[in-house]
């Protein structure tokens, strides 16, 4: 029986040991599932939606082979807006057949520009550097393989994104593209079936050695058996109490051989229990060595056994509350992602007054001013106006625009440096602290899909104003329409009226809706201004006329929900300082940077110098009770006419 128990133990050690090793040689599965698809098809670009992902249970990744492989992740509903003018792949996964299929999906069928006339597909374009990805990478960008060609790109996708997959735009798809799944190859029970397996080895080896110990003390004498595993010490010491070897020359026969003790050494016994002790240690340490090495490699990776610590309960997912609300177009990374490119392409325009590098990322009046800054500046480089630089920090005040559709609008804050970049003024040594720089409030458009969002104005914030409060930017705002009836004044009509004050000064009616008691553009430009010139014109005894119109400028004003009961409002007012020479003999002087502007130089019968407003109010609602306050401007000269 004690044989039995032996051997039963010995037979559920092998079996452990060999559960045990399975896991992680024979047993274990693939460590990645891979399917393949061959596009074969002119489309440019192809799309994977994120629950095509999930079919197949590891981390996906999407690789793909090719000198212009590029793949981007993005709300499903950004990609497909973005591909949906274009003929495009969209793969599927079968799971049955271990491929993806792939289904040409047909361009939208755009209107007609004239009645009986064809629309015309729009030429592909570059996906790569889009402001709709979440993340993107090329080829250009994963040069660390052996494969220069290769790209691949593990994607962690969350519910309503999807993944494109694209070249350069003008070439069609990679042919070699794959989704490959990388499978967990965490094995937690390998160390708890080996360290189990060797303890029952150890278990086997100790009733074996009990079975024998049993046998071996029904042997011999009666007498002296004591201890421990008396039969296996006798069964050693028996082999060690042989024949005793001949003394003088003699071969011990019949009272001829010398006792067993007269061939020892006086002391001689304890050297011959101590090899017996020796010999037992070492049938004991050789099991337990061999336990101290599984034990050991068992423990060499956190994945070879259960994770008892980690809270396994896992709760349901909440199904969130069906909103009504469009969503925010933008994450935060996004946001910081398009300032960061805004500012460079500005601060690049500025350092080489260029209005080419400026059209990538700049519209509207904000083009417009800058566009007028830099014919100045390159005529009259002394020019005293600089627009303040464009930097990348953004302050704490952002609105953003909940839609689902295109135009899509931001409100972005951002600080701005006087410093021009370049390397010459560190050297100038000029050590005089630069003059302070207000914050700036950026109003950023995204006409379609296929563009980036570009800067149409560009307003500094007057120093010591309260930006009203407003609702988080993750949390979006409304773009209302210029007509709504709300607030104190229609959106669309809030420039006008200030127009109306600029030109009429602070006693016209229309100053009632406006809060102008500390109003800096007022005491600077306008009919202020216009009134100043000419009491020196006629202190001189010239006979200049000088006059003053305004009016709201041609592009649309940008109103934007605080969220509040109030709105931002950012429009353009143009004012045309007029002079005239009536007539007289003095007339108006075209020179600085009227000529840098205009060509026009010396004497002039009319001159018209056009002075761009750039401005944000704050318009409140008609219960608040409050008036509109001016919250920033930016004036810039932007043109010039008899």
């Amino acid at each position: 029986m004690r044989y039995v128990l032996a051997i039963a133990a010995l037979v559920i050690s092998g079996v452990l040991l060999l559960l045990g090793i399975g896991q992680r040689t024979f047993l274990a599965g693939p460590s990645e599932i891979s399917f393949p698809v061959e596009t074969n098809s002119e489309a440019g670009y192809a799309l994977v939606d994120g629950s095509e992902l999930a079919k197949v249970p590891g981390q996906a990744n999407v690789v793909v082979r090719g000198g212009q492989a590029f793949v981007a992740t993005g709300q499903t509903r950004d990609v497909e807006g973005w591909l949906e003018p274009y003929l495009h792949a969209e793969l599927t996964v079968d799971k049955k057949q271990q491929r993806l299929l792939s289904a040409l999906i047909a361009p939208a069928v755009l209107e007609a520009p004239e009645a009986g006339g064809e629309a015309e597909e729009p030429e592909p374009v570059d996906p790569q550097g889009s402001d709709l990805w979440l993340e993107e990478r090329s080829v250009d960008d994963d040069r660390r393989g052996a494969d220069a060609s290769t790209l691949r790109v593990p994607v962690a996708l969350d519910a309503g994104q999807s993944v494109l997959i694209a070249s350069n735009g003008e070439d069609p798809v990679p042919a070699d593209v794959s989704l490959v799944w990388a499978q967990d190859r965490n094995t937690p029970w390998v160390g708890p079936l080996l360290v189990g397996g060797a303890l029952f080895a150890l278990l086997g080896g100790v009733l074996y050695l009990l079975a024998v110990d049993h046998n071996r003390r029904g042997l011999g004498p009666r007498r002296g058996r004591r201890g421990p595993l008396q039969g296996i010490r006798n069964a050693f010491g028996k082999s060690s109490r042989g024949t005793a070897a001949p003394v003088d020359g003699r071969d011990g026969g019949d009272g001829g051989s010398a006792p067993a003790d007269a061939t020892r050494p006086e002391g001689g016994t304890a050297p011959m229990r101590s090899e017996r002790r020796a010999r037992v240690r070492r049938g004991f340490a050789i099991p337990a060595l061999g336990l101290v090495a599984v034990v050991g490699l068992t423990g060499c990776s956190p994945s070879y056994w259960p994770q008892l610590g980690s809270d396994t309960k896992q709760e349901e997912p909440v199904s969130p509350t069906p909103s009504s609300a469009a969503p925010v177009p933008v994450t935060d990374g996004q946001l910081s992602r398009i300032v960061e490119r805004v500012s460079a392409v500005a601060n690049e325009a500025d350092d080489a007054l260029s209005v080419d590098l400026l059209r990538d990322r700049f519209t509207g009046d904000a083009l417009t001013q800058r566009t007028a800054n830099y014919t100045i500046r390159a005529g009259m480089p002394d020019y005293s106006v600089v627009p303040p630089r464009i930097t990348d920090e953004e302050l704490d005040y952002e609105l953003v625009q909940s839609t689902e559709s295109w135009p899509r609008t931001l409100f972005v804050t951002v600080a701005s440096s006087r410093d021009s970049g370049k390397a010459d003024d560190a050297e100038s040594g000029d050590k005089e602290t630069p003059a302070a720089s207000p914050s700036l409030a950026l109003v950023l458009t995204q006409e379609t899909p296929q563009q980036n969002y570009q800067v149409s104005r560009v307003i500094a914030l007057r120093g010591g104003i309260s930006m009203p409060q407003a609702a988080p930017a993750e949390e979006g705002t409304a773009l209302l329409a210029n007509d709504i009836e709300s607030l104190v004044l229609p959106p669309g009509e809030v420039g006008a009226q200030f127009a109306a004050v600029l030109q009429g000064g602070p006693d016209v009616p229309e100053a009632e809706a406006f809060d102008i008691a500390e109003d800096t553009l007022l005491q600077n430009y306008g009919k202020t201004l216009a009134e100043q010139a000419q009491a020196q014109s006629d202190a001189k005894g010239q006979t200049m006329a000088y006059s003053v119109a305004a009016r709201q400028g041609d592009e649309d004003p940008v109103a934007l929900s605080t969220g509040v009961g109030g709105a931002l409002v950012a429009t353009t007012v143009i004012e045309e300082q007029i002079v005239d020479a009536a007539g007289g003999r003095y007339k108006p002087q075209a020179n600085g940077a009227v000529t840098a502007l205009s060509g026009m130089s010396g004497e002039q019968e009319r001159l018209v110098q056009e002075v761009a407003h750039q401005l944000l109010f704050f318009v409140p609602s008609k219960t608040d009770g409050s008036k509109i306050q001016l919250l920033g401007v930016t004036s810039e000269l932007v043109g010039v006419r008899n």
